[in-house]
């Protein structure tokens, strides 16, 4: 196991023999799961106290087993221990191992004797010698062990027995607890007689199931994306169906099951009628892929379905539970789909194990359409969904046509397209499916967590790393500190996405130092595309001098234009010299600077963007590494502008840039003599505080600055966007409770008259904005992404607000809390040269428009950012709304935790009493409950609430332990159900979601059993993704997933009673809650009903969807939890 330079991964590599010997049975688990549940009950029983229970020893901490006929026993006895475990997290999973382990603390002697484990009928408080030895109470007898440990010379230690197979039974019959005997094989043998600890516990390593696949997941060739029955796809080709980032929670490899249906009429209906061998296995997050067959009929609908496997379990189906398979209708008379291409984004291949990724997300991609028939007058298209009239191009004849889409996610993304004819007849859905890196990370961001008392906000920007390929060997002396040596041979660095645009305004500039004067070109730093460099910075053997170049294309046989010394010579070996190479896209010119001196330029007026990475050390053609460079190189920096050469100048005196646009990226060299990265990192400026702001405040996250909206801003002094590229800026802002009557600036790059942007709230609307201006002149006008009419700023709440200026859109948009609030057309291009400011606008070189409240995370994205980055900035921080502990009320009602709630009123005798944590709410299950005004979250959007709970009994009818008080239909509502044909059975935790508040909603309901029993403290936790559309229950950290057993793989369960347990549920929509929060109850109108029996504690509520990590956090976390947004990881 190694551990990379800079300490983010660990890698493990495994045993290449093991993966190779002749009795290695594939899958090879990576990554198996240990689980130790301890004993949640135990008990003694005595011969001689044959009607006495020993319930839990007595209080103490071991208790005797066997015969004790020594002195010291007084009287005589007999005795066996019973413990009892919860297993019901192994339900469904396969078993690798499980121990029974327990301490034996003390022995009659240090000869071994013979101890049997047994599984037994359960145990209680009441459990005696007399009830153990009713007929089938010993059930089976599991291990017997001979071992003698705690008397003098043989210390006290755990005995331990194999219990495998008695797990893996408990966990295929899903059962709840397992209870252990123990009893001595010889019961009258006085040195048969043992202690044993109170501390019993199971020790098991075992496999999870791999996830139910969603139908997000899922797509067609030809179709799209995966239809619910009301809305099959119809298809003209047979083509590929798809299944997308299959994964195993475990890192397991993978494979994955296709099946499809239809109705032959031959009277068994839709029924499996295509059933392909499972694919073979793949590293988990793989994508697959399989041909439909040519037996499919036409004009029938069609439903397929998948399930995935990783050696030991299945998934469930893809169509279990709340989601459907995905149907289509096979349509021969429906147009063709168009033909799909692109360059900068090629065809995802899910048979090549090295499938590549490409470059990235925040980059346009250009992907032709070219329609098959000459009728075709548009093409309707999208990305990562179906193709739809807001993405229209129109055409003439079915003529190819160019669409440029914006990747929304790193990993795979898929465009769709069809075409239209002159009647308006749509054609079939063509899938282009791509892989995506992830984004250049965030130009700057001001995280504002100094502390109070700083004169300054600390700037920082995410490290870049170039791996070293080859050997080259770092920390050699270097120009500046130290370098990197490379041996001219296969020695080179690279990164894994390109640094700056190569088709506008940009420069490189390095330290090089050639050991020998090479036989070919010596490429010092170049940014490859796919087949030629958009840049290269080189030592030219064949001209014999430096030089600086740039491609006419991004083709094989694409032409050089180089900016070069007139004659040839200059470059020396051994000796150090300062390069910079600048492209001005202004004035289309290419520039080479040798030691501070322009020494060569030309004309360039061809230029495009190279996405291909950034290499050091070497060039790149056709994808692969070439020119490799002989010598050291040291400070590479790299700039998204054309440099002055006064900027030149000072960069050959090794002195920094104090004006204008700081390095995009700067790799000092300066790497320890082990490192197998470089690593490189943006310029970023601090931003010093002025007026009288205060840092250290509580923020969104950590801390966040405070302002008083008459002068308080922060400023870096300088610019770093070029805001007439595409950008993103990205902020959290809390207005105070009596709103500002002036404008109020969040982030800002100034001009000379005004801003190039604005991110703020605007008072004369109410409303969040974000604008540009018209020209940088006193009298512009501004142009505004304005949040729609009828929306409005908030006070006093904490908003995550991002802009984003897209050129190739040509739009300004507004983002409000992961949602687009606003946007227009971009109608000015003029360059802000200004610093950037955080709290105030600048006019005429004053600062103005103060922010009155807290600013925090402020981030700047030198590239449009996408609809679903901007989701995941939203979704890295929920917003706690309210946490009502529970543990203390002030008369009859209990307080809120967080100062933004109002207390919990008590009713009905509702009081509270000794809860899990501390206090909870104590309920008679008959008329107690609380409740507040108002439920603290908007429950259309992103929400999740969680809670402990226990029943005083197994209730008789449904109990709810809290909701949301509705006309007909309680907007939200977390319940325990029990099960009608066994009222004293486990029954379910049950969440209820309906799309409305009025008799005809559609309610989505989602049960867990993954629980012991009802009258057990219990987490509760509802999830909702209001982006995805997806609902979530967890029970104490579980989301439960379990599919049936099917043993001999042909789709249907062994069992065939058995149904898949899924506690998710897709596609789901929600009501927004208007009225008041009940908690231990459920109320529609006037009538309150379903009353919890029981105790209710720490309740929380968040605006945001936790993730599986936050919520386990919650359920794991007992005493001393901190009224903040857990964590998670």
């Amino acid at each position: 196991m190694d551990v990379p330079a800079g300490d983010k991964e660990l890698v493990l590599t495994p045993d290449a023999d093991v993966l190779k010997g002749k009795d290695t049975v594939y899958p090879v688990f990576i990554d198996p799961q240990w689980y130790s549940p301890r004993a949640s009950a135990w008990t003694m029983v005595s011969k001689y106290w044959a009607s006495s229970p020993q319930y839990k020893f007595n209080g103490e901490n071991n208790a005797g087993l066997g015969y004790c006929g020594w002195y010291y026993c007084k009287p005589y006895d007999t005795k066996r221990l019973f413990y009892r475990i919860p297993v019901s997290k192994f339900a469904d999973k396969t078993i690798l191992e499980a121990e029974f382990v327990v301490r034996n603390v003390w022995s009659a002697s240090c000869s071994a004797r013979s101890v049997e484990l047994w599984r037994t009928k359960d145990i209680s408080s009441s459990t005696t010698w007399n009830s153990q030895t009713a007929s089938g109470f010993w059930i089976d007898k599991l291990k017997t062990d001979s071992f003698a440990y705690g008397f003098e010379g043989c210390s006290a230690k755990d005995a331990e027995f194999d219990v495998k197979s008695a797990v893996q039974s408990a966990a295929n019959a899903r059962s709840s607890t397992m209870t252990f005997g123990m009893q001595a094989a010889s019961e009258s043998d006085i040195y048969g007689w043992k202690r044993f600890s109170d501390k019993a516990y199971l020790r098991v390593k075992y496999n999870r199931p791999p996830a139910q696949v969603k139908m997000s997941q899922l797509t067609m060739e030809y179709g799209g994306t995966c239809k619910k029955p009301a809305d099959a796809a119809r298809v003209r080709t047979l083509g590929k169906i798809y299944a997308n980032n299959i994964t195993d929670p475990d890192g397991d490899n993978i494979a994955v099951e296709f099946q499809a249906a239809w109705d032959t009429g031959d009277g068994k209906g839709s029924i499996g009628r295509w059933k392909p061998a499972r694919t073979g296995y793949k590293k988990s997050g793989s994508d697959f892929a399989v041909s439909l067959p040519s037996s499919i009929p036409e004009n029938k609908q069609i439903n397929w379905y998948v399930r995935s496997y990783d050696g030991a379990q299945y998934s469930p189906w893809s169509s279990t539970g709340d989601p459907t398979s995905c149907y289509f209708t096979y349509d021969t008379k429906v147009p063709k789909a168009p033909s799909i291409t692109s360059g900068e984004y090629p065809a995802s291949d899910p048979e090549d194990p090295d499938d590549p990724w490409y470059d990235g997300v925040g980059q346009y991609g250009s992907f032709t359409l070219k329609a098959a028939d000459t009728d075709v007058t548009k093409y309707w298209f999208g990305i990562n969904g179906d193709p739809t009239s807001k993405n229209t191009i129109a055409t003439s004849a079915g003529a190819a046509k160019v669409a440029r889409m914006l990747p929304a996610k790193p990993g795979l993304n898929f465009f769709t397209a069809r075409a239209l004819d002159t009647a308006g007849n749509a054609g079939e859905i063509r899938t282009y499916q791509f892989r995506v890196k992830a984004g250049q990370p965030e130009r700057a961001a001001w995280q504002l967590d100094d502390a109070a008392g700083s004169g300054a906000a600390k700037g920082e920007a995410p490290t870049r790393t170039a791996e070293l390929r080859g050997g080259p060997t770092p920390h050699v002396e270097g120009a500046k500190g130290t370098a990197v040596s490379f041996d001219g041979v296969d020695d080179y660095a690279a990164t894994d996405i390109a640094t700056v645009d190569t088709s506008t305004g940009f420069s490189v500039s390095a330290w090089a130092k050639l050991s020998t004067l090479p036989d070919h070109a010596a490429i010092i730093a170049a940014q490859p595309g796919n087949h030629s460099p958009g840049f290269e910075l080189y030592y030219s053997s064949g001209l014999d001098r430096w030089a600086f170049n740039q491609y006419t294309s991004d083709s094989p046989d694409a032409g050089i234009v180089r900016a070069m010394p007139s004659a040839a010579g200059g470059a020396k070996a051994g000796q150090w010299t300062h390069l910079v190479g600048t492209f001005s896209s202004s004035s289309d010119q290419l520039n080479l600077y040798v030691n501070g001196t322009l020494a060569g330029t030309t004309k360039y007026d061809s230029p495009w963007n190279a996405r291909r990475g950034l290499q050091i050390g070497a060039g790149s053609y056709n994808g692969k590494p070439g020119s490799f460079f002989p010598g050291a190189i040291d400070e590479l920096q790299i700039f998204d502008k054309p440099l002055s050469s006064g900027e030149v100048t000072r960069l050959y005196g090794k002195e920094s840039l104090i004006s204008g646009r700081a390095a995009r990226a700067v790799f000092p060299m300066d790497e320890a003599v082990d490192a197998t990265y470089l690593t490189g990192v943006a310029e970023v400026p601090n931003a010093k505080f002025y007026g009288g702001l205060t840092a250290g405040t509580p923020g969104i996250a950590g801390k966040a600055l405070a302002l008083d909206g008459a002068d308080d801003y922060a400023s870096t002094g300088r610019p770093l966007l070029n805001n007439q590229r595409g950008f993103a800026v990205s902020a959290w802002a809390k207005l105070p409770r009596t709103k500002p009557d002036h404008a109020a600036i969040i982030a800002t790059q100034a001009g000379e008259h005004r801003p190039g942007m604005e991110l703020y709230y605007s008072s004369g609307y109410n409303r969040w904005a974000f604008n540009q201006y018209s020209s940088d002149a006193s009298d512009a006008t501004p142009v505004r992404a304005l949040q729609a009419e009828g929306q409005t700023a908030y006070a006093d709440t904490w908003t995550h607000l991002v802009g984003v200026h897209d050129t190739v859109a040509n739009k300004l948009i507004l983002y409000v809390n992961g949602v687009e609030a606003g946007a227009t057309d971009l109608q000015a291009n003029w360059y802000a040269g200004g610093a950037v400011q955080i709290g105030a606008g600048n006019y005429d070189g004053a600062p103005g428009s103060f922010f009155p409240g807290q600013i925090d995370d402020v981030r700047l994205f030198d590239r449009p950012v996408s609809a679903d980055e901007v989701r995941q900035l939203f979704q890295q921080r929920p917003l706690l709304n309210a946490r009502w502990k529970l543990d203390s009320d002030s008369g009859s009602a209990s307080p809120d935790d967080t100062g933004r709630a109002t207390a919990l009123a008590l009713q009905g005798g509702a009081r509270i009493g000794t809860g899990f944590m501390d206090g909870g709410l104590e309920l008679d299950g008959v008329a107690g409950y609380a409740g507040a005004p108002a439920v603290p979250v908007d429950t259309s959007a992103s929400f999740t609430v969680t809670a402990w709970a226990q029943a005083a009994s197994t209730p008789a009818q449904n109990a709810t332990v809290v909701s949301a008080e509705g006309t007909s239909q309680s907007p939200f509502a977390v319940r325990f159900v029990p099960d009608p044909a066994h009222p004293d059975g486990l029954g379910n935790w049950e969440i209820a979601l309906p799309n409305k508040d009025g008799t005809d909603a559609s309610t989505v309901r989602l049960a867990s059993t993954e629980f012991s029993s009802v009258t057990d403290w219990n987490h509760l936790a509802l999830v909702y993704d209001g982006f995805s559309k997806q609902a979530r229950l967890y029970v104490n950290g579980i989301l439960q997933e379990v599919p049936c057993d099917d043993a001999d793989g042909d789709g249907q369960a062994d069992n065939s009673s058995c149904e898949d347990l899924i506690a998710w549920g897709e596609n789901v929509l929600t009501a927004k809650a208007g009225k008041s929060l009940q908690v231990g109850r459920a109320k529609t109108g006037s009538t309150g009903a379903e009353y919890f029996p029981g105790m209710i504690d720490d309740l929380w509520f968040f605006q945001g969807a936790l993730n599986d990590s936050q919520v386990q956090e919650l359920a794991g976390s007992w005493f001393d939890v901190p009224t903040e947004v857990p964590a998670g990881s």
